[in-house]
């Protein structure tokens, strides 16, 4: 894998929602961010639909902005993901964002 470049922010790149296909809450996690029902009911649709995961992006995730439509209500999952990390490179790889 070649390396692809340090970024200074995520902006335009929306390469880690891309590869997660609902929001990481940890159990009870989006109860204690007051996170309304109206926006956890897209996740649960996707779960009980028993959808194929792969290549699935985020029902969060908004594919013209590239970034979160709830960035502020977003998981520690998100929020603890590190910028430029192995992580963040073999995301950006796998959905083809070269930033």
């Amino acid at each position: 894998m070649n390396k692809l470049p340090i970024i200074e922010n995520c902006d335009s790149c929306g390469a880690c929602c891309q590869l997660t296909p609902v929001p990481p809450f940890q159990p009870g996690e989006d109860i204690m961010k007051d996170v309304p029902d109206e926006l956890m009911q897209p996740s649960r649709d996707r779960v009980a639909a028993d959808q194929h995961f792969d290549r699935l992006a985020c029902v969060w995730y908004d594919p013209e902005l590239a970034q979160c439509r709830h960035y502020d209500l977003r998981p520690d999952a998100c929020r603890k993901f590190e910028i430029n990390s192995d992580l963040c490179h073999g995301a950006r790889w796998d959905v083809g964002v070269d930033l």
